[in-house]
């Protein structure tokens, strides 16, 4: 297990009244354009006893090395070396591009963990084996969105986040104002845009012998709903719960999605596997 310290992901809150040692540890890994900030509604909604961290991913926030997040290994490699000494049993969860992180982090951890995918998939992009994903035309549209005004591509990327919610207007204005208070590097944005074209993660989620879930939404504009079944099929024992909102619906309305945090918490702390 990594444990040389590298400054690369920044931006962890663990208080120190909380350090449970041994306890599961959540680990909140952030979507495209955010930062770690973006999880305080859900951390509202979690106990208080939970103890969580929601780190910078790369280029995002107060992080730096933008450039390593087009690779998910050393962003992971990263990551786990930031962790605390006493972090025993880590439960990765990643939100949209986070969940990438999340997967490549649960395959170098050598410990108990658990892992929890949210609006997120093991392959962002469309194949012919893995059709409920994103075109790469669409994936080019937000590159060639990246040449224009920030204010632009944080207005798109909110809308399609919040596509699908009850108040979509609403939840959009709230995500744009959570992308312009912690900006993301230019940098970090190319690289996370590379990653999310390229990275194919199928194989961990399907092999990993550790507790496993995914959360998935029927109104999401950038994970199809759809896509449950083929983790399904990769992963048979797999939990795969689904909501009716969109992308960001859990920042809306986090509640839900609070409830299976700590049932899942509490799976791994039992030392269950799925």
């Amino acid at each position: 297990m990594i444990r040389k310290p590298v400054a690369a992901v920044q931006g962890a809150d663990v208080p120190a009244a909380q350090s449970q040692g041994g306890a599961p540890t959540l680990v909140l890994l952030h979507g495209w354009g955010f930062s770690g900030a973006v999880w305080a509604p859900l951390r509202a909604a979690l106990p208080g006893a939970t103890r969580v961290l929601a780190p910078d991913l790369p280029g995002h926030g107060a992080a730096g090395d933008g450039e390593m997040l087009a690779d998910a290994e050393r962003t992971a490699a990263a990551l786990i070396a930031s962790l605390p000494a006493d972090v025993e049993c880590p439960v990765w969860a990643g939100w949209s591009l986070g969940g990438l992180v999340a997967l490549a982090a649960a395959r170098q951890w050598s410990g108990p963990q658990g892992l929890l995918l949210i609006g997120a998939s093991p392959r962002f992009a469309k194949a012919d084996d893995w059709p409920a994903a994103l075109p790469p035309a669409e994936l080019e549209d937000f590159r060639a969105a990246l040449g224009g005004g920030r204010r632009r591509l944080e207005r798109r990327l909110a809308m399609l986040c919040a596509r699908g919610s009850q108040d979509a207007a609403s939840l959009a204005r709230r995500l744009v104002l959570q992308l312009q208070a912690a900006p993301a590097s230019p940098e970090g944005l190319e690289a996370g845009l590379a990653l999310l074209e390229a990275a194919d993660l199928r194989s961990v989620w399907a092999g990993l012998e550790v507790p496993a879930a995914a959360w998935l939404e029927a109104g999401d504009a950038l994970v199809p709903a759809a896509v449950a079944d083929d983790l399904h099929r990769l992963r048979p024992a797999s939990r795969v719960v689904r909501g009716v909102g969109g992308h960001a619906e859990w920042f809306a309305r986090p509640q839900s999605l609070a409830g299976l945090v700590v049932e899942f918490l509490n799976q791994c702390s039992a030392g269950k596997s799925a």
